[in-house]
């Protein structure tokens, strides 16, 4: 039996934020391992902004390859059309019947959690592991914790005591689509690209020329 963290996400692309709440989420809960499982095509999003799921699947198997407790899974990408929680969850927990399941999610999703699709199932099939942050006050985010324990029956949602960092996806995507690599050269905007990305992911993306043209 393994206990078995499920961090999900478009990745597009994956940056330290992601690595340093999936750290704290296995340290704290003594997790065997935690899965990164790029969407294939999110239900919640559209995919004009997001770039090939083997792109992001090779960020993602970059950015974690100094963790050996951290595995990508291409599970999701392999599916036809919109991915759900729900549903992955529930065919994960099908294939490995012994295992125990926890996924991992920010502070802001927690809060629409019970807009998700078939969130009974998610908590079926899965311990949540919901990251908190600076703008989500812990006092909010243990009312609605209580408020969905109350929903759902038990105790399923489970704080992740980590540093916060504030860092988007969609602003590293604008940043890079908006610079140039310069060497000796400091802005804001690769101060910010520096700080967040891993560098080989950067030299990933600078390779295959991603977010230029999204």
């Amino acid at each position: 039996m393994s206990r078995i963290g499920i961090m999900g996400g478009t990745f597009n692309p994956i940056h330290v934020g992601h690595i340093k709440i999936a750290d704290s989420a296995y340290k704290q809960y003594e997790l065997d391992e935690v899965w990164f499982m790029p969407n294939h095509i999110p239900a919640y999003k559209s995919n004009i902004d997001i770039v090939s799921g083997t792109d992001r699947l090779n960020m993602v198997n970059i950015a974690i390859s100094a963790y050996p407790y951290f595995k990508s899974s291409d599970y999701e990408l392999k599916r036809e059309g919109k991915t759900y929680t729900y549903e992955t969850l529930s065919l994960l927990k099908q294939y490995y019947p012994t295992d125990d399941f926890f996924f991992i999610m920010g502070a802001d999703s927690l809060f629409y959690f019970d807009k998700w699709v078939k969130p009974d199932v998610i908590v079926a099939n899965a311990e949540i592991l919901v990251a908190s942050r600076n703008d989500k006050g812990l006092d909010a985010l243990n009312d609605k914790i209580k408020q969905l324990d109350d929903i759902f029956g038990g105790q399923h949602f489970h704080i992740i005591t980590c540093d916060n960092v504030e860092c988007s996806s969609s602003i590293l995507r604008e940043y890079i689509r908006n610079t140039e690599p310069e060497e000796g050269l400091i802005t804001e905007q690769n101060a910010y690209i520096k700080k967040y990305l891993d560098d080989d992911v950067y030299d990933y993306i600078i390779n295959q020329n991603l977010y230029k043209n999204h």
